[in-house]
């Protein structure tokens, strides 16, 4: 109990102790009450007020770190790796200890150019994707009753988009100065399977079906650690060429295979990033051929596809697309216009016909 009486006065006085937000502790003392009861209630009081005064009081700071907490426990850790260095980086250095209920449209409006003057346009606008589900998370836990991001909106403008690939001319002389059998059939898997890298490395040889020409993709890897795919649609099996599953066939038996040891790489480790990374930039120098990312062969993989004439739901699953929405949105540039097809069939509606005389 933290009520005392003062004897000089005879009179009831309480005095608590409380945590402030700096982490420092704080002394409150109140005098002059007639009876202990009246006292104890003033002291209830008095710390419902506190701590509901301080529950109110968020800074954004908090609120982001409560939201990246509870982002973590709930999606794979190469996610929260970005959400959690977004909101550190550029979010909690911008809002900083400001009270999460006093931030207004216009202090959104002021962060979108200063992204803007560090970030790509689509950089920025997942910076502001990741704002407005911290304001989100925030409503969900009662500290606010409106979204002002959402308000705002995201960045209204467009990036033109540039995607580096190449065409199967500049693949094949790539892959002919590949002399190293692991590395060759990883990068025609990557090719020809459109495969993310982490999907690739971690294949195991149960997921390889020599007989039937399938490879089935239903996990990752994330700094040489095996995770979960990316999402449900990224579970698919897929058929491959068979000059592509004979480099496969040729490597299983160049080494110890056991069906849970990795394809690319010695028992349960796969090959790392950094090697894969730069024996392929390597060969790249070699072959003399326009410098494109590893995971750009994904890339070369759907425009490979398009250019052959496969319909968008062929691309989508084997990219392992939730949807064929999301594929458009990546390669509809890609894909020929059919405008001058359609108009040349409608030139043909309205022909004479050609008359033959017969002498």
């Amino acid at each position: 109990m933290t009520v005392y009486k003062d004897k000089k006065r005879n009179t009831y006085y309480y005095s608590v102790t409380v945590d402030l937000k700096s982490g420092e502790k704080k002394r409150f003392m109140k005098r002059g009450f007639k009876t202990q009861r009246e006292a104890k209630k003033a002291e209830v009081d008095f710390l419902y007020e506190f701590e509901t005064a301080d529950e109110e009081n968020v800074t954004f700071s908090e609120v982001a770190d409560m939201y990246t907490d509870w982002y973590k426990k709930r999606r794979k850790e190469s996610s929260y790796n970005k959400t959690e260095s977004v909101v550190r980086l550029y979010l909690k250095t911008h809002f900083k200890n400001k009270l999460i209920k006093n931030i207004t449209r216009r202090d959104v409006a002021v962060l979108h150019d200063k992204l803007l003057d560090k970030l790509s346009v689509a950089s920025a606008k997942k910076a502001h994707t990741i704002l407005s589900a911290i304001f989100n998370y925030a409503i969900k836990m009662e500290y606010l009753k409106t979204n002002v991001a959402k308000e705002v909106g995201n960045i209204d403008l467009r990036e033109p988009k540039r995607m580096n690939y190449w065409q199967l001319e500049e693949f094949k002389q790539f892959i002919s100065v590949v002399d190293h059998l692991e590395y060759k059939a990883l990068f025609m898997l990557l090719f020809y399977g459109g495969m993310r890298k982490g999907e690739a490395l971690a294949l195991t040889w149960k997921d390889i079906d020599l007989d039937n020409n399938t490879v089935d993709i239903n996990k990752t890897t994330m700094k040489r650690r095996v995770t979960t795919p990316k999402n449900e649609s990224s579970v698919r099996k897929i058929q491959m060429p068979s000059h592509t599953m004979n480099l496969l066939a040729e490597l299983k038996i160049s080494k110890l295979s056991k069906p849970d040891y990795v394809v690319f790489g010695e028992f349960y480790d796969s090959l790392s990033d950094t090697s894969v990374n730069r024996y392929f930039d390597n060969y790249i120098k070699k072959a003399k051929v326009t410098k494109i990312r590893l995971h750009d062969l994904r890339h070369s993989h759907a425009s490979y596809l398009i250019n052959a004439g496969n319909d968008i739901q062929i691309v989508s699953k084997r990219l392992g697309h939730a949807n064929t929405s999301t594929t458009l949105d990546i390669y509809a540039h890609l894909y020929p216009s059919k405008e001058k097809e359609a108009i040349n069939q409608m030139e043909d509606d309205f022909k004479l016909a050609k008359v033959y005389k017969i002498k």
